[in-house]
């Protein structure tokens, strides 16, 4: 029978034994962080010297070869009739400082050297060892960019980079989740693992098996899904 919550307590109640202190709780083991894979040196220019930097992941060498810095993007410049993006000078900028003048290292983490406009695809070291493209993610300065002849490992590690990014807000990430564009909703395309604004026409061009729906914009980048590139939904930088 259960006891009356309501009875009075024992007056000569027995003595309580000492209480035995409970040992702490072990911590969880840190899982280990990705870590930048193995890669080959590109064939085409494994060493070369940096002279500028066109934006915020592209770079010009002193051999006059342009590089497309692998699995990344950044927002863009614009042009005399277009303003630059949200992030664009200072990602430009964080890479000059980085990169401008020094002598690097390339290597191949693409199944090939070059894209459709003759750039160089890399990744690239700086002296020290640390990669150009882990730099701009890990400083938020960059976006993971995904492409289907990425070493998967490669790919995993950039993402990995970017999560902590987005979860510390450095860099571009703090003021564009804080703007109405960043709760809107995405639907994201399972093959090209772009994302689209959910309201835009071109969502009605994927497959519906092939339609992924993200809540927010930052459910969208911690997938591993890229904004497309002709419906971006990136902002224009604030006005100064």
């Amino acid at each position: 029978m259960a006891q009356d919550s309501t009875a009075p307590a024992v007056e000569e109640a027995l003595p309580l034994a000492a209480a035995r202190p409970q040992p702490e709780a072990a911590p969880a083991p840190a899982l280990p962080s990705p870590q930048r894979p193995a890669l080959p040196p590109l064939a085409l220019a494994p060493e070369a010297t940096v002279a500028v930097c066109l934006d915020g992941d592209t770079l010009k060498l002193t051999s006059r070869r342009t590089v497309r810095l692998a699995g990344i993007d950044t927002p863009v410049m614009g042009g005399r009739k277009k303003k630059p993006q949200f992030y664009a000078r200072e990602a430009r900028d964080l890479l000059n400082e980085l990169a401008r003048g020094q002598d690097v290292t390339l290597y191949q983490p693409a199944t090939r050297q070059q894209d459709k406009y003759g750039r160089l695809i890399a990744d690239i070291c700086l002296p020290d060892g640390r990669s150009l493209s882990a730099v701009m993610l890990e400083e938020g300065a960059a976006f993971f960019y995904p492409h289907d002849d990425l070493d998967p490992t490669y790919q995993a590690w950039l993402k990995s980079l970017q999560a902590e990014a987005i979860h510390e807000r450095r860099g571009l990430w703090a003021w564009l989740l804080a703007q109405p564009v960043a709760l809107k909703s995405y639907i994201g395309n399972r093959e090209s693992l772009r994302f689209f604004p959910a309201a835009s026409q071109e969502v009605q061009r994927i497959k519906p098996r092939n339609r992924v729906h993200f809540g927010t914009l930052m459910d969208a980048f911690l997938a591993g899904y890229a904004p497309a590139r002709h419906v971006s939904p990136w902002p224009e930088a604030p006005a100064q």
